[in-house]
């Protein structure tokens, strides 16, 4: 019976390696494309990419995703509302929710499509030993993997790793008293915004008012010299509040697990998993609620002026808009890189900030209209008046998947990229393909498309900077990135070929009034076009420019704003 390694997660590898030792021989599949060059560095042998051709489309899963989040949210805060109605707990673990969907439809659908490949073989599956948490690695996929196997009477064997305490959760430190009650306090919480964070705080700094800074569980970025409030177990804090509350929350935990047993049922079946999972989100919930009644005690002689967030929900947010709802507080969200999707609460007094390439409206949880205005970015524009024929295209690629699911169809997303190879070859143009660093495809880029792996490995090393220099035109491929503002500044004229209807989150990130977004064959007929007359293209570049350069017409340093 052929021994078959199954590869969900980067973290399988290395208990992978340990399993293949001991056998006499095996076969590895992944099903994710940004796993294989992982996979081919660490010494596995006999790799099988196996793409989900038949997978759901991922701007119909983002949305289905999003809505089945938002009815679980409201459906959980009318079970807790008698309990405490001071406060509405929808949109604290919106993000959360979403990404736990995501990974409970995908894999769902991955086995049943694909579990059959699996027949005849014993497979040897990994188990991340913790429950799902945003789209970090888990046992929800192997789970469901392992749900399938049994049921369909195919042999298996099951390793875990990875476990950690799952009754642990941090809160911020709010047990002391607020030193700074007299003066004018930012409240700011950042996670993840690690591009601007230096600009960021400089600009904070320079409002000469006193910043209070929360701690992040994930995504953390330090700010050195200013009041952070540290995390501490929120079973400590619990144990010091009054006897009232810590009824209120043993029965708001109760209430909460009772319910979440009823919607989790139909997706993890095995009771032991599922009630682990529910009893995560609880938990959480729970530490959240504490972190909301810590911070009316905390702040409860003196609010801060303004409450700065990133758009990133670490797992803060919920109680922190909460609180500033209470006493009509204005809350600002800032991009953690450059735009802002959406946002998932019903609070109207918030603000998104955002660069000047946003070209999309933002919506709330009630699918109103959100202020939007513009920063100032420390940037530098540099034009250009020289006509020139395009010698090198850059072709930036974002990342293809995220946790194993694809934001767009493996083979349309490789045949799009076949027919701009054909195209700069047949026309003699040089083409630089550049992978986003942390999610390479060059294994599959060199063995589906042809390009060698070390041209590849040398563009994908490069600076967007290094990358950006000599190169005539920018391809922007599929998903939009934030890396076309290189370009742009450098009046370097861009286009966003499109495979697939990208969903909302995506289109956040590019600016189709500015980026002509179109399908591979039209984006090749307009490049047909700038090589056949040197002017268009020298006309389109000038009129991209400008339009650029005058989105910022509006834009006004962080400090103008706080």
């Amino acid at each position: 019976m052929e021994n078959l390694i199954i590869i969900i997660s980067a973290a399988d590898i290395s208990p992978a390696i340990q399993i293949a030792r001991n056998l006499p021989s095996y076969t590895v599949y992944t099903f994710d494309p940004i796993l294989v060059d992982q996979i081919s560095s660490s010494g596995l042998e006999n790799i099988n990419f196996i793409p989900f051709d038949n997978c759901p489309l991922y701007h119909e899963l983002d949305g289905s995703a999003h809505s089945a989040a938002f009815d679980l949210e409201s459906a959980l805060d009318l079970e807790v509302r008698e309990i405490v109605p001071e406060v509405s707990i929808a949109g604290w673990q919106h993000l959360n929710l979403y990404y736990i969907l995501i990974a409970l439809k995908w894999y769902t659908a991955l086995w049943e499509n694909l579990g059959n490949k699996l027949a005849g073989t014993k497979v040897h599956l990994f188990i991340c030993d913790t429950p799902g948490s945003y789209y970090f690695n888990s046992y929800i996929p192997s789970i469901l993997l392992l749900w399938y196997l049994k049921c369909s009477d195919i042999e298996f064997s099951g390793f875990t790793y990875g476990s950690k305490d799952e009754d642990t959760h941090l809160i911020p430190e709010l047990s002391e008293e607020n030193p700074n009650e007299e003066l004018e306090q930012l409240l700011i919480h950042l996670p993840t915004c690690w591009y601007d964070i230096k600009y960021f705080f400089q600009e904070m700094i320079s409002t000469g008012k006193t910043l209070i800074n929360i701690e992040a569980t994930n995504f953390n970025i330090p700010l050195p010299a200013i009041r952070t409030l540290a995390l501490v177990e929120a079973g400590n804090t619990l144990s010091g509040l009054p006897e009232e509350i810590r009824n209120r929350i043993h029965d708001f935990s109760i209430a909460l697990m009772e319910k979440l047993d009823q919607i989790f049922a139909p997706y993890l079946v095995i009771p032991n998993y599922r009630q682990r999972q529910i009893r995560h989100l609880t938990n959480i919930y729970c530490a959240q609620l504490v972190t909301y009644y810590q911070l009316s005690r905390y702040f409860e002689k003196s609010k801060p002026s303004r409450i700065i967030l990133s758009d990133h929900d670490a797992g803060f947010h919920g109680p922190i808009i909460s609180f500033a709802q209470k006493h009509s507080l204005p809350v600002i969200f800032l991009p953690h890189s450059k735009c802002v999707n959406d946002i998932e609460f019903k609070y109207r007094n918030i603000t998104v900030l955002s660069h000047p390439i946003h070209g999309q409206e933002i919506f709330d949880a009630n699918r109103k209209s959100v202020l939007n205005f513009k920063i100032a970015y420390p940037e530098t524009f540099s034009g250009s008046t020289i006509v020139s024929e395009i010698k090198t295209i850059s072709l930036l690629l974002n990342s293809l998947s995220l946790n194993g699911v694809y934001f767009t169809r493996y083979q349309p997303y490789m045949h799009g990229i076949r027919q701009i190879v054909a195209w700069c070859n047949d026309n003699g143009i040089a083409l630089k393909i550049r992978c986003k660093p942390s999610y390479s495809i060059i294994s599959l880029l060199e063995r589906d498309i042809g390009i060698s792996a070390a041209e590849l490995m040398k563009n994908a090393n490069e600076t967007m900077e290094q990358h950006t220099n000599g190169c005539d035109l920018c391809l922007m491929y599929d998903m939009p990135t934030t890396g076309a503002l290189h370009f742009l500044n450098d009046s370097i004229p861009i286009l966003n070929p499109i495979v697939e209807s990208l969903a909302p989150s995506e289109m956040t990130l590019g600016n189709a009034r500015l980026v002509p977004q179109e399908s591979v064959e039209n984006t090749l007929l307009r490049l047909k076009w700038f090589t056949s007359d040197p002017s268009s293209l020298f006309y389109f570049r000038t009129e991209q420019f400008r339009n650029y350069i005058s989105l910022f017409q509006n834009a006004r340093p962080l400090r103008a704003y706080l």
